[in-house]
């Protein structure tokens, strides 16, 4: 090479180079003719530096991917056996995902944390405040594992029906739960975490492995992008994502009976054993909202599987399904005998009750708030993100690449993904018209999609969304549908429809430039890259994408501190070694729920159904029947006159008198804020334990 042209290049790199470095400024310059110093400027600043390390890193990649691939494969082979290890290490080291650290926050102690890493979070109550404290204080108390116990609504409510451990044979089908009787509370908690995320990281990549069939990028991204989904994570101590872990297994276990019918007598009874687990576990998440759109997305898969082996199934293997079937029916039929009366009080409630849903109430508004979930984490300004949260995926550029299949359809009709494909793009669509149209209450009850919201429908509908953009890069993996040039075009269209979408929508607030600036770029490369089938590209993005997004939202903790280490819960641990039996209330459902999370027996807290016998005492003539007869956060506080007020769809405050109180048999009263004297002597309390510092208050009802 001369060295004109050695000149000529390094004077190019230079060139773009400077230009690269000033664009930026540029930018800047451009859309509000000048450069302020501020933090909203430094950060769109450095996001364009970022991508461009982003993009350096992609082609650092690129040259090491035969070594990537040889690691993917490793990772894929031991996938089951570095599962393994790391369950024993994390639960041995106590680590959990729980927001926990709120609970001292809460009660005025916030030095007390076992946060590793990330942020506990207020909007995680369904987690910190009511299943773990359930879960411990039930770990924790007197009672052992009963399906009843004393220190939980008087002991009326039934345990099995909430996530807490219960020694009973139903237990089976409630795997998170085992932990609790083989190890205790602490590392029980901590199993119930780290078993969850492993089964969802796990049961992810079974999934994108076998919708891309056992492609080794696809599958570990794919697999990422599923279990780190907004959708998920946002609920991740919920029902929704034991729904997801439960049926995805199920699929996947059935899946590999179905296709390895020549397999040994061993392996399959292993698998009709996890089968028998999975869909038991399933049935028993008690959901009907999301579950129910999801048992279809669930027989879509199985019937794929079935239908072509079915032939194929010996005598052998019917003997095997009835014997599975049955004891699926037994473990079910076993739970519906114990909690029958507890279902049929739970569905008489006026929240959440028997509710006929039609659909066709869902919004636009809605439908692209997805744009805003990499944003949850970080920004306030979403007052509910849990409720917002969705699976991200290129709406658009997937429509692109369903449409242009039909075109290919006759080819595909003899391969292996053809009918799966076409059933999800059919469900995907049948959802949508839930979602926007409605069904009419005939067919919404005959479908039992009558028990699914649009809002928890949609979340099934971001899920074969994202299943369905992995299926089509795939399909059109290096195949080029579009020149570069038009590639270009269509993405850009795409993201000036969002654009002009947000700024119209409800949403138009919380996206600030900064945020439609990321919206767009975001946009920009998981459309073009998806229509350009540049699958490594999409991986790549979409790693960041789902990271970003989704792997922040739960934090990395050590321990229960936050609970049991507190000065509070020393005092309470001291006042009930020397009275065991004595009933407490707590001022709030903070402080109920501390109580029961503390082995006391509580009042109040958070009940799953009405607690009738405390509140046919106080209320006899029913007066506030709508008020307390639901799902509930209960508020206890002190009045001269007994009332109930409805502070929101699951929550309510009863003001109850001294007379109440005794009635009752509450001798014991927590609260964060000193009762004024007049109340005190009214109610005739002595102080037994007082902290002016943290606020924190105990008393005595004599």
């Amino acid at each position: 090479m001369s060295r004109e042209k050695i000149k000529k290049i390094i004077t190019n790199k230079i060139f773009i180079g400077i230009i690269a470095i000033l664009l930026p400024f540029i930018i800047e310059l451009i859309i509000f003719n000048k450069i302020e110093l501020n933090l909203h400027t430094a950060l769109r600043i450095g996001v364009i530096y970022a991508i461009y390390v982003l993009i350096g890193i992609y082609h650092v990649l690129k040259r090491y991917s035969d070594k990537l691939n040889k690691i993917a494969e490793i990772l894929l082979k031991y996938r089951f056996q570095i599962a393994g290890v790391a369950l024993i290490v994390l639960v041995l080291f106590k680590i959990n995902m729980s927001s926990l650290a709120k609970w001292s926050i809460e009660i005025n102690e916030p030095e007390i944390s076992n946060v590793i890493i990330g942020v506990p979070r207020k909007i995680r109550s369904d987690d910190w405040l009511v299943q773990s404290a359930i879960m411990l204080g039930q770990a924790n108390s007197d009672n052992g594992y009963a399906m009843y116990n004393e220190n939980i609504g008087l002991g009326k409510i039934n345990l099995l029906m909430v996530s807490a451990p219960v020694a009973d044979i139903v237990i089976l089908a409630k795997p998170l739960m085992w932990g609790f009787l083989l190890f205790g509370a602490e590392y029980g908690f901590s199993f119930y975490w780290m078993l969850k995320i492993i089964a969802l990281l796990l049961v992810s990549v079974e999934v994108a492995r076998k919708i891309t069939k056992k492609d080794n990028l696809l599958t570990l991204v794919g697999g990422l992008i599923l279990a780190l989904a907004p959708a998920i994570m946002w609920w991740f101590s919920s029902s929704i994502a034991d729904t997801y872990i439960f049926g995805m297994t199920s699929v996947i276990l059935f899946s590999y009976y179905m296709n390895n019918l020549d397999w040994k007598l061993w392996k399959k009874i292993g698998i009709a054993i996890g089968l028998l687990i999975s869909i038991s576990s399933f049935a028993l998440v008690l959901y009907p909202a999301y579950q129910i759109p999801f048992a279809f997305l669930m027989a879509i898969f199985m019937l794929n599987d079935f239908i072509p082996n079915v032939k194929k199934l010996k005598k052998q293997d019917y003997i095997l399904m009835g014997i599975t079937i049955l004891g699926i029916a037994g473990l079910i039929g076993r739970f519906l005998l114990l909690c029958w009366n507890d279902i049929q009080t739970m569905m008489s409630t006026v929240y959440p009750g028997n509710r006929i849903e039609v659909g066709g109430d869902f919004t636009i508004n809605s439908f692209i708030i997805y744009l805003g979930n990499i944003f949850f984490p970080y920004t306030k300004g979403i007052s509910n993100p849990c409720e917002r949260s969705t699976y991200i995926y290129s709406l658009t550029g997937l429509i692109i690449l369903v449409i242009y299949s039909i075109k290919i359809f006759k080819e595909d009709r003899k391969k292996p993904m053809f009918t799966i494909t076409i059933s999800l793009i059919a469900l995907y669509i049948i959802y949508l018209i839930w979602e926007f149209v409605g069904f009419g209450e005939v067919l919404a009850r005959l479908t039992f999609m009558s028990m699914s919201p649009a809002f928890r429908t949609h979340l099934v509908l971001g899920l074969i969304g994202t299943l369905l953009t992995i299926i089509m890069l795939k399909k059109f993996e290096n195949k080029k549908i579009f020149t570069k040039a038009q590639a270009i075009a269509i993405s850009l269209v795409v993201v000036l429809f969002g654009y002009v979408m947000i700024k119209n929508s409800s949403y138009s607030t919380y996206f600030n430039f900064t945020k439609i600036e990321l919206s767009a770029i975001m946009l920009f490369v998981i459309t073009y890259f998806l229509i350009t089938g540049n699958k490594k590209a999409w991986c790549y993005c979409m790693c960041i994408v789902a990271i970003i997004a989704g792997a922040t939202i739960n934090p990395i903790c050590r321990g229960v501190s936050p609970l049991y280490e507190t000065k509070i819960s020393q005092a309470i641990q001291e006042i009930r070694i020397n009275d065991p039996e004595a009933l407490w209330a707590g001022s709030s459902n903070i402080t109920g729920q501390y109580l029961i999370a503390n082995g006391i027996k509580t009042l109040n807290g958070v009940h799953t159904y009405p607690v009738f016998d405390w509140l046919e005492k106080v209320d006899p003539e029913g007066t506030y029947n709508n008020i307390y007869n639901r799902y509930a956060h209960i508020h206890i506080t002190l009045g001269e006159q007994t009332e109930f007020r409805l502070l929101s769809e699951d929550a309510f405050q009863a003001i109850l008198t001294y007379e109440d109180l005794k009635e009752l048999g509450v001798k014991y009263y927590f609260c964060l804020g000193e009762i004024s004297k007049d109340m005190a002597e009214e109610f005739k309390l002595d102080s037994v334990y007082s902290n002016k510092e943290t606020n924190q208050y105990i008393y005595v009802i004599n």
